[in-house]
């Protein structure tokens, strides 16, 4: 078992606020990572609310950025995926993959994972073409892309993904969920269309893509979408698989007494805003820097 002062897992924005603020302190944190840099931020289109950026940025660019500012602090990021994070009355273990590491601190920042759609609308012979993010196919053109969902990430996922394929956004309901600005740059694009009031009742493999077997909720006429690829954008929910049953029962009075820190989208509900997991990633660090100042860990 090795033994760390810190632990951070997630090396998403707020992940890697904390582990360059903890740096400044001259604290060495361990930071898991189970998939890349960066997060969800990798599926941004356009950040336009990160300060020092009058023209937005790319997601992946800021990710990018990001990355070099790890690289030139000397910070390395481990790509193992923590099945188990425990807590035994002292000490934290966390488990990943090749390793146990003992730590005073943990800050969990793991973001969200997508809800998915249940078998049997998505069996097992289409998985190959549905996706809950849209980094891995962020590079196809030409294709026929469908979206399911009505919020801000699917009307964001479609404006990336428009640039070189056609969207068409299917929302079961007529309400859209969308802030008013992606709602009008996705109608301005002649690339994108939008099918409102549409429930998607069958998904079957076709011979180059899907099938979409789907029906207007209003009036019952079924409609049928052919797309190369299907993007499921129906919601979020925090990251917490691996939580161990112990550390659940304690986990509030481990927070309270700043051994445990929940920071960015992980915690934050609907405020999904990179900013924000910046802001909460510096304070964590700050706050841990002060217990250890004390002596307290």
């Amino acid at each position: 078992m090795e033994i760390k002062q810190v632990v951070i897992i997630g090396a998403g924005p707020a992940g890697i606020a904390a582990a360059i603020q903890l740096k400044r302190y001259n604290v060495e944190p361990v930071i898991l990572e189970q998939n890349e840099v960066g997060g969800l931020l990798r599926n941004a289109n356009l950040v336009e609310n990160y300060p020092g950026f009058p023209e937005g940025i790319t997601g992946l660019a800021l990710v990018e950025l990001f990355r070099k500012q790890l690289d030139n602090a000397g910070i390395r990021v481990d790509f193992e995926r923590v099945l188990e994070l425990e807590y035994n009355g002292k000490i934290f273990s966390t488990r990943t993959e090749r390793r146990v590491i003992a730590s005073d601190v943990v800050v969990v920042a793991t973001g969200t994972k997508p809800k998915e759609i249940l078998h049997p609308l998505i069996s097992d012979d289409i998985t190959d073409w549905v996706f809950y993010e849209i980094y891995p196919i962020i590079d196809v053109k030409n294709r026929k892309i469908g979206i399911i969902g009505a919020g801000d990430a699917a009307f964001d996922y479609a404006l990336n993904l428009s640039q070189k394929n056609n969207v068409t956004i299917l929302n079961r309901s007529n309400r859209v969920n969308c802030i008013p600005l992606l709602w009008e740059r996705c109608m301005k694009s002649y690339n994108i269309s939008y099918s409102p009031d549409i429930t998607v009742r069958d998904i079957v493999k076709a011979d180059n893509g899907l099938l979409l077997n789907c029906v207007k909720n209003h009036s019952g006429e079924k409609v049928n979408v052919c797309v190369d690829f299907l993007v499921v954008a129906i919601g979020r929910e925090s990251c917490l698989d691996f939580i161990g049953e112990e550390l659940r029962k304690n986990s509030a009075d481990l927070i309270k007494s700043n051994r445990l820190f929940m920071v960015g989208d992980v915690n934050n509900g609907i405020y999904r805003q990179t900013a924000i997991c910046v802001g909460d990633g510096v304070k964590a660090a700050m706050e841990i820097n002060r217990i250890i100042r004390k002596g307290a860990v």
